[in-house]
């Protein structure tokens, strides 16, 4: 199982802390090359110092160096060493070339370079770094001035002189490890630390979600909460807390309405049942009752022919809210509206039939359509006084290839604007009392069904002269 705590606490802890490492590291580099070319900055520094120690003249070069000026090249706590070479011939060196065996630094071919840093082995068996270079002695102005000589002449005629410095690098390395030890520490260090911070803010930034699953498992169908309370709630989970409560809303007016077609089916099947059971005890109390048993197989059979069409009317409504696909194809409007109308007008009443050639066909489902149009014609013949006509008019509408049919009737009855809301209910009756043996407010329910299925918009309205007109838009 996938956890959401978990996946994040991991991506992100793995995405900061290799941030944090290659800034470390990054920073570990950086500061390891400054402290490297600091030392060989420094080194540069001190053969400089001690290439202007030799100066030359007319008649022989001076090396002007005195070991209590620098302690380093004459003591024997870390030693420096520095050697001369004129003639590739040794022209000086450090006193501390004379307290080990081996008592010379390794002269370096430079090429066309001027001066060359190279890691070698000191005398004193340390690991060191040593500069080699070549450079020519300066020359005091005073002793060109006596002589006449010109800088670019004298120096033509100088000899040039290479001097090699070395100095051991186990400090350097110290501080280089102990600046890597400080890297190494601070990156176990920084994971730890995000690992730990990231999973304690990913579970408090979790924790509304948590909240929020608690007040769902409060909700049921039969409690009174009935929406989520959104005060609290960050505003990443208002739009999902905002779906749980129409979802919530939706699936307990679903309820409800469940609750209460279970019951008016309940009350349907009720009567006739009972009727059914009344004439059997009479029929079998009274056996040789001669007008009882004429009429017993009637009764029973039209209480029989009554329990069938409440069933069918139910087995219908049910494949009608059954949301697969219907199959469409092409039906001509003229033709289907004739054929209902002589089916569900077995009375001869006067029909108002209006009927626009260019609405010709439709691309729709036969069955559906000609259930939608049965249930809306039979129920105005229903209920409208025989007196007065029906009227069905078929015209185009708007300029999308639609269809508007509205089929009109006079009623016996004024119905309210939340009459008309609940006309499409299953099994919605005005009258209370279920006195109609033959309707069971199934018809309209069904209509919407299948207005639904075919993507057909239905709606009804009421005038104030008492018609009431149901429109549908193919």
């Amino acid at each position: 199982m996938i956890s959401i705590k978990k996946k994040l606490s991991r991506y992100l802890s793995i995405s900061v802390s290799i941030l944090l490492v290659s800034i470390f590291l990054l920073t570990d580099i950086a500061v390891d090359t400054w402290i490297s070319g600091e030392f060989d900055r420094a080194m540069v520094n001190k053969v400089g110092l001690l290439t202007t120690l030799v100066s030359e003249d007319t008649h022989e070069i001076d090396f002007d160096f005195a070991d209590e000026f620098m302690p380093e090249f004459s003591g024997v706590n870390d030693p420096e060493y520095f050697q001369l070479w004129l003639d590739n011939k040794i022209f000086e060196r450090s006193k501390t070339l004379e307290l080990f065996d081996i008592n010379e630094l390794p002269k370096v071919e430079l090429g066309k370079k001027h001066s060359l840093i190279t890691d070698i082995t000191l005398p004193d068996g340390r690991s060191g770094k040593m500069l080699f270079t070549k450079f020519k002695p300066q020359i005091d102005s005073d002793v060109r001035e006596d002589n006449g000589i010109a800088i670019a002449q004298f120096s033509k005629e100088q000899k040039t002189m290479e001097l090699a410095y070395a100095i051991s690098t186990e400090g350097l390395n110290q501080i280089l490890w102990f600046v890597d030890i400080i890297f190494i520490f601070t990156s176990i260090t920084a994971i730890i630390a995000v690992r730990i911070i990231v999973f304690n803010v990913v579970e408090r930034g979790l924790k509304p979600i948590e909240q929020l699953n608690r007040e769902l498992k409060q909700i049921n169908l039969n409690s009174e909460v009935s929406k989520i309370n959104t005060n609290n709630l960050p505003e990443e989970l208002i739009t999902i807390a905002h779906g749980i409560n129409h979802f919530i809303s939706e699936n307990k007016v679903l309820y409800s309405r469940e609750k209460r077609i279970t019951s008016d089916i309940a009350h349907e099947l009720k009567t006739p049942i009972a009727e059914l059971l009344n004439l059997s005890e009479v029929a079998i109390k009274f056996p040789h009752e001669k007008q009882l048993s004429e009429s017993f197989k009637v009764d029973v059979l039209a209480i029989t022919e009554r329990l069938r069409n409440i069933v069918n009317g139910i087995l219908l409504l049910q494949k009608s809210t059954n949301k697969a696909t219907l199959e469409k194809q092409p039906v001509d409007l003229e033709i289907l509206f004739s054929s209902v109308i002589v089916m569900e007008n077995k009375a001869n009443r006067a029909i108002n039939f209006n009927f626009d050639k260019t609405c010709g066909m439709v691309n729709t489902n036969d069955f559906a359509l000609t259930t939608v149009l049965s249930n809306l014609i039979n129920n105005a013949l229903y209920y409208s006084p025989s007196s007065t006509p029906i009227t069905i008019n078929v015209e185009p509408y708007s300029d999308n290839n639609q269809v508007m049919i509205q089929i009109t009737n006079t009623c016996e009855h004024d119905y309210s604007e939340s009459d008309l809301a609940l006309f499409f209910e299953p099994l919605w009756q005005k009258d209370s009392s279920r006195t109609s043996g033959e309707r069971y407010g199934l018809g309209l329910a069904i209509v919407k069904s299948y207005s639904e299925n075919i993507s057909a918009d239905l709606n009804v309205v009421m005038s104030k002269e008492k018609e009431i007109t149901f429109t549908i838009i193919l």
